[in-house]
């Protein structure tokens, strides 16, 4: 048996080439079609917890709206926690925190030591 001439094996070439290449371009299609969709899923799952958890927060709102036009309870309730207004004749205390003094320049808390020191 006689080896075919180069020439007449080039057009065999070139198509088994084209065939490889458009099985590549196939293969990254698909392997990013696939991460797409698995990012679809994953922002679909996230969007869903988001959805009963905002549905939760209606629901509250809803209660709190209910309550609010019935109790009057209710209503100094949310007064005095969520706006943070006083009664009548109540007197509010403050309770301040000490702020620490100031270190010196370039020690830390820890090498710090007290001026004074009390019993």
């Amino acid at each position: 048996m006689q080896a075919k001439p180069p020439i007449k094996r080039l057009p065999l070439i070139l198509v088994a080439l084209a065939i490889i290449a458009a099985l590549g371009m196939l293969s990254s299609i698909v392997t990013q079609g696939f991460a797409d969709l698995s990012t679809a899923k994953a922002e679909k799952r996230r969007l869903e917890e988001e959805r009963i958890q905002l549905q939760r927060q209606i629901e509250n709102l809803e209660a709190t709206i209910d309550a609010v036009s019935t109790d009057p309870e209710a209503v100094e309730s949310l007064a005095r926690h969520d706006l943070g207004w006083i009664g009548s004749g109540e007197e509010v205390i403050v309770l301040a925190t000490p702020t620490p003094p100031p270190l010196l320049e370039g020690l830390t808390e820890d090498e710090a030591e007290p001026i004074l020191r009390l019993p």
